[in-house]
């Protein structure tokens, strides 16, 4: 993730952040929306081991895959990635 944070100008600790944030709204997000993992995975079609490793903050994902899970939790991404954002900007404070 270094190289990631470098090229989008952040600290690696500002990615650091925002990587867990992320992980938290969109886990929050499916969870509202009554979804498990496993229902997540067949609706999107995405692997379950990778949302659970998404979820735990074991792995940074692509944005494609982003969209899918959002699509699949019903929430627009942009939405969720603004959360996340708003959230690791609180943390940094």
């Amino acid at each position: 993730m270094r190289f990631q944070a470098l090229v989008l100008g952040l600290s690696q600790n500002d990615a650091e952040r925002f990587a867990e944030a992320l992980a938290a709204v969109f886990t929050e997000a499916r969870v509202q929306a009554g979804l498990s993992q496993k229902k997540l995975a067949v609706k999107t079609g995405v692997g379950r081991t990778g949302i659970v490793t998404f979820e735990g903050g074991g792995r940074n994902i692509s944005m494609l895959l982003c969209k899918m899970l959002a699509d699949g939790i019903g929430r627009p991404l942009a939405v969720l990635i603004e959360e996340a954002e708003t959230r690791a900007k609180k943390k940094g404070k």
